[in-house]
């Protein structure tokens, strides 16, 4: 005899005892319960009875376990019958409620034997129930009737507490129970327990079961009392009422469960394992189609649940299910290693090595609606508050001048001509400088997010890369080395860059996937009141994308932190924990009942790590079907990667710029010296005794201001130098 044993760990709030007694298709199991380890076992023979058992109660756990089972001491065995147990509705109650607070502390070992009845057993049982009613009555009325034959009032009492008798009730029900065996052509169960000796056991076994036998037995492990068992004399009993045998300890842990309706999502792109009443694994897998990713998707959840493995694992699968590229905006360098696995390119932001002209407009890019995108996105991710319009016009006046004669201008040039268009707009000029109204220093203070990007080498240069073929290709951009406050600065900028690139493609890529853009931490991209140019042209695009076959897939801790327009229009989303407060959004976007709404809300806070709900979209004889939400456990280890070495590029080391000054022929020493980039102070030193300054750190080809200061600092000459460049300034006397 070889007898599985699965430990028995979660089970759902409200549990369908009879479903569990089904499942075992009429053949032999036993509870164990070890109140030494608290913990519950069900064993049986038949190895695939846990597989049928998960399959008909919705949230049962259960995991198989090798037992080293230990010794029971001083077994005894029972059968026993209560027909207390009984509600209004004839459903039958707990049996052994009330003794596992008993058995709490005790250290017994307490089993519950199951062996499936035949027909011939029942048979014989309800004759020997019916017997024993008969005799009972009889026994009474003979020694209860009086001399002459005539019932008198001590007879009567005696009669009535026979009939009212739980002795009786008991008879009665356990008949019913043989006759309702016997009408499912007598499936049951001859249901006994096996305990440790224990009086305490005993006494409860007393006092609420009539028991039919009790007695001490020899054995002394759990497979020898599943084979005592199998052949020792018990009473058969019904569905209904075995099933009442079925108690477990409180100490379970019990979830609510939710109905879901299974499809496989006829995909080749593997999310998770379905759960069964949103708790248990059932070995089905949930499919989902690479198609219907061109509709969008969410990953949400809280730090810590599963967010990002999940990602790799759908990216690496539509990598290799269709031709698209893969582009992701990650905070971090978590993407890094993965990206290099799918042959994209990993450009790190702030490392220096590799050039970006964000001002650039490729080939084939429609030009004004870049720019156009372009002064939108910038104004909505630089903190410009209620002047986000007004600089959004100073952008637009400033980008029609730089891109009239050029599709990729200088950046310096461009921060110049922007400036400028500030000053035209809100400011004047006049011999002593530009004098700017309050509205317009809020517009240019607006601009500093700009003036930071600009100073740095990397993105200071007119060329760069070719933003068309690293989308093609497939780029993680890293931008772990970016402070906070300049993320969403980037990720406007980059995301213009893929707006263009997706101008480009055509409108027939309905049933493709061309492209899919992965952000993380979506929220730096959108603003948290859902209103801004940004957000609103995002929730067009989604709507375009479909037709162009690209796919955008949001990453963010909260459903709150992506606005209800974009949520609607994503069609697959998934799910993981979510805090308290948002709980309920969330239950909002997915497709559950409204009578299941509560429950669902209160399963989102609490899903363990790698648990989510999903609701997504099938496509079945080439229509997308949308499908109910169901209860998913991801698939981790697909999606992380070993660590790959990065490729050593070399860093461009700024040379230092020699700057002579030279008044009336000889050296100026002494003199105080500024320099000033996209109106910004780089560098401010004095000239030595032969009237040199040396700069350290300007960009080289860059051309900077260079103010030569008087004595007093009033009176000012003005010149023009090239980083990287030395030069001597001939200074005319003041």
């Amino acid at each position: 005899m070889v007898l599985h044993t699965y430990e028995i760990d979660s089970l759902p709030t409200e549990m369908d005892l009879e479903a569990f007694l089904g499942a075992m298709l009429g053949s032999q199991f036993m509870l164990c319960h070890d109140f030494k380890e608290s913990k519950t076992y069900v064993a049986f023979e038949d190895a695939d009875a846990h597989v049928r058992i998960k399959h008909a109660v919705a949230g049962i756990g259960m995991h198989e376990e090798n037992i080293a089972w230990r010794r029971l001491s001083l077994p005894r065995y029972a059968v026993g019958y209560s027909a207390t147990r009984m509600d209004r509705d004839g459903r039958v109650l707990e049996t052994f409620r009330e003794l596992y607070s008993i058995l709490s502390h005790s250290g017994a070992m307490f089993l519950v034997s199951f062996v499936p009845a035949s027909a011939e057993q029942v048979d014989a049982a309800r004759l020997r129930v019916e017997e024993m009613a008969s005799r009972k009555s009889i026994r009474l009325t003979r020694n209860l009737g009086s001399r002459n034959g005539s019932p008198s009032a001590t007879d009567s009492m005696q009669m009535e507490l026979f009939y009212e008798s739980d002795e009786r009730r008991m008879l009665l029900s356990l008949l019913e129970s043989l006759n309702a065996a016997s009408m499912r052509n007598g499936v049951a169960y001859r249901v006994s327990i096996i305990f440790e000796n224990n009086a305490q056991v005993n006494e409860y076994i007393k006092a609420n079961l009539f028991v039919f036998e009790n007695r001490g037995i020899n054995v002394g492990s759990v497979n020898e009392a599943y084979e005592f068992a199998k052949h020792a004399d018990a009473l058969p009993l019904s569905h209904a009422c075995a099933a009442g045998y079925l108690s477990f300890s409180e100490r379970i842990t019990r979830h609510g469960t939710i109905t879901t309706r299974y499809g496989c999502g006829g995909g080749n792109i593997e999310l998770g394992e379905y759960l069964h009443g949103s708790v248990t694994g059932r070995g089905e897998t949930l499919h989902l189609d690479y198609r219907t990713f061109n509709l969008g998707a969410i990953i949400s959840g809280l730090p810590g649940t599963g967010k990002t493995a999940t990602a790799m694992n759908l990216i690496r699968q539509l990598s290799r299910e269709s031709d698209a590229s893969i582009v992701v905006l990650s905070p971090t360098g978590e993407w890094n290693a993965f990206g290099r696995s799918v042959g994209a390119r990993v450009i790190k932001l702030y490392d220096g090595t590799v050039r970006l002209n964000f001002f650039k407009c490729d080939s084939g890019i429609n030009i004004e609606r870049f720019y156009e995108n372009l002064a939108m996105l910038i104004s909505s991710a630089s903190n410009a508050g209620p002047y986000k319009n007004s600089l959004e016009k100073s952008l637009l006046s400033a980008f029609r001048k730089s891109y009239a004669a050029t599709v990729s201008p200088d950046p310096a040039e461009v921060y110049a001509c922007i400036e400028n268009a500030v000053i035209e707009q809100h400011g004047k000029r006049s011999n002593v400088g530009v004098k700017l109204t309050k509205h317009g220093e809020n517009v240019m203070a607006a601009l500093q997010n700009l003036r930071l990007l600009l100073m740095n080498p990397q993105f200071a240069y007119c060329d760069g890369e070719d933003f068309s073929g690293l989308l093609r290709t497939g780029v993680v951009f890293d931008l772990s080395l970016v402070s906070n406050s300049m993320k969403p600065f980037f990720y406007a900028l980059i995301l213009n860059q893929a707006y263009g690139f997706a101008d480009m493609l055509d409108t027939n890529g309905n049933d493709e996937l061309r492209m899919l853009m992965c952000i993380e931490e979506a929220q730096l991209m959108l603003d948290r009141e859902g209103e801004s140019a940004a957000t609103l042209d995002l929730e067009q695009r989604i709507q375009d994308f479909r037709k162009k076959g690209i796919g955008l897939m949001l990453i963010a801790h909260s459903v709150t932190d992506i606005s209800p327009g974009i949520r609607r229009l994503c069609q697959t989303k998934v799910y993981f924990r979510q805090s308290a407060d948002v709980a309920k959004y969330a239950c909002g976007d997915l497709v559950f009942g409204e009578e299941e709404g509560r429950l669902v809300t209160d399963k989102l806070k609490g899903l363990p790590q790698g648990r989510c709900a999903v609701s997504y979209i099938a496509i079945e004889d080439g229509m997308r079907v949308p499908k109910g939400s169901v209860f998913v456990e991801v698939m981790f280890s697909q999606g992380h990667v070993e660590a790959q070495p990065e490729a050593k590029v070399g860093k461009r080391h700024a040379k230092a710029t020699v700057i002579t000054v030279i008044e009336n022929a000889a050296p100026k020493a002494g003199a105080a010296v500024r320099m000033i980039y996209v109106g910004e102070t780089v560098f401010e030193g004095v000239t030595d005794a032969k009237g040199r300054v040396v700069a350290e750190g300007l960009l080289e080809g860059k051309m900077y201001k260079m103010l030569v200061l008087s004595a007093k600092k009033r009176e000012t000459r003005e010149f023009s130098i090239i980083g990287g460049v030395d030069t001597e300034l001939q200074c005319m006397e003041p």
